[in-house]
This record gives C-alpha cells, sequence and structure tokens, in this order.
C-alpha cells in the first residue's frame, strides 16, 4: 500500500480506508453511529459519512497503521475522496483478465493453437482467461 496513495500508479482501493462496516442490499456501506450521533464503525473507531476511517482533525487514514491517506483539505463536502481515487475506488483492471493475443481487424481475438494465448495460459473464445 502506498501512503499517500498517487493516481498514476493504480494501486489504490478503497479497502484500504473503509471501517469495519455492513453494506446495505444496494452495497453502500452502513454507518453506525454513537448515541449522541458520532458516527463509528463496528470496532468503534472514528469514520466519517462515508465510512473511512478518519482522525480526529478529519484526515482519512489507512486501516492498518493509521497512517493518513487523504487530508482533510482534500474531502469534498460529503467526506468523498478526491478524483480519480472516487471513480476507480476498487483497483480493477480488466486488462490484466485479458489473454496475450493478436487481434483482427474485427477485434477478434487470434490463437496461435487452440484456446491458449502466446504463453500457453487457456482463455476463451473471446480472449478472456479462465481456469481449469
Amino acid at each position: 500500500m502506498q501512503v499517500p496513495p498517487e493516481f498514476k500508479n493504480r494501486n489504490f482501493n478503497e479497502c484500504d480506508i473503509l471501517g469495519d462496516l455492513d453494506r446495505d442490499d444496494k452495497g453502500n456501506v452502513v454507518v453506525l453511529q454513537t448515541e449522541v450521533g458520532v458516527p463509528i464503525d463496528k470496532q468503534g473507531r472514528s469514520v466519517n459519512e462515508r465510512g473511512y476511517l478518519v482522525l480526529g482533525g478529519g484526515d482519512v487514514i489507512e486501516n492498518m497503521q493509521g497512517r493518513t491517506m487523504f487530508k482533510r483539505e482534500e474531502l469534498d463536502e460529503r467526506g468523498e475522496i478526491p478524483a480519480p481515487f472516487c471513480v476507480e475506488k476498487y483497483n480493477f483492471n480488466p486488462h490484466i483478465l485479458r489473454g496475450d493475443l493478436d487481434y483482427d481487424r474485427a477485434g477478434r481475438p487470434l490463437f496461435p493453437k487452440g484456446m491458449v494465448d502466446k504463453t500457453g495460459r487457456q482463455v476463451n473464445k473471446k480472449g478472456w482467461l479462465v481456469d481449469t
């Protein structure tokens, strides 16, 4: 984990800053509150309205060692992390799931030897890597 994260490296994942919270049926985090309305996670740690772990001043911290990931000034008025991190929260890169193949002009994969890519890994007819 890089602290603070750099968008060029594309190695940020929202789970690194989320508190211990459940999600509702739509996938949104369910933030808990103390009796006086202070947002907390299931372990009693301070979180903001988005469920991100925060220090007293509002800085968002990572959940392993408590190092500052985003300063309070970088967050928007609703406590959301800055772009592009808020857009690419999940560190998902579909290109790593594709086989190493060449493609024809229509965008169809060309298979060198059966349903394997250039390095011998199994792929499906669309060029996506598959397991056995």
